[in-house]
């Protein structure tokens, strides 16, 4: 039988499938193995991200607290939460900072 995924990437429209519980299986397989291949190398980056905390940040970047709070309420800079704890990744910082000295 050919597989679901083929069948809906070819584009087929008004389709109407007759499944076995086992071809229903096999797809949310396919679809979760999919999902994992494209979010994986995502994630394992992600997690290898210099973060730093509030402090650190105001030192490094010399800015203020009320600009923290500028870059926060204008969604320039989404702070991470990890427990009770806040920190920023460092490339968003920096991707602010150049964005801003292009002005």
């Amino acid at each position: 039988m050919e597989s679901i995924l083929s069948l809906i990437e070819s584009g087929v429209t008004g389709l109407t499938l007759t499944l076995k519980s086992e071809d229903l299986k096999e797809f949310a397989h396919l679809l979760i193995e999919k999902a994992k291949e494209q979010l994986l190398p995502v994630m394992v980056s992600a997690s290898h991200e210099a973060l730093l905390t509030k402090k650190e940040l105001l030192e490094k970047f010399n800015v203020c607290h009320t600009t923290l709070w500028n870059w926060e309420r204008k969604g320039y800079l989404i702070p991470v939460k990890i427990g009770r704890k806040v920190s920023y990744r460092q490339a968003d910082i920096e991707r602010i900072i150049i964005e801003r000295g292009k002005r």
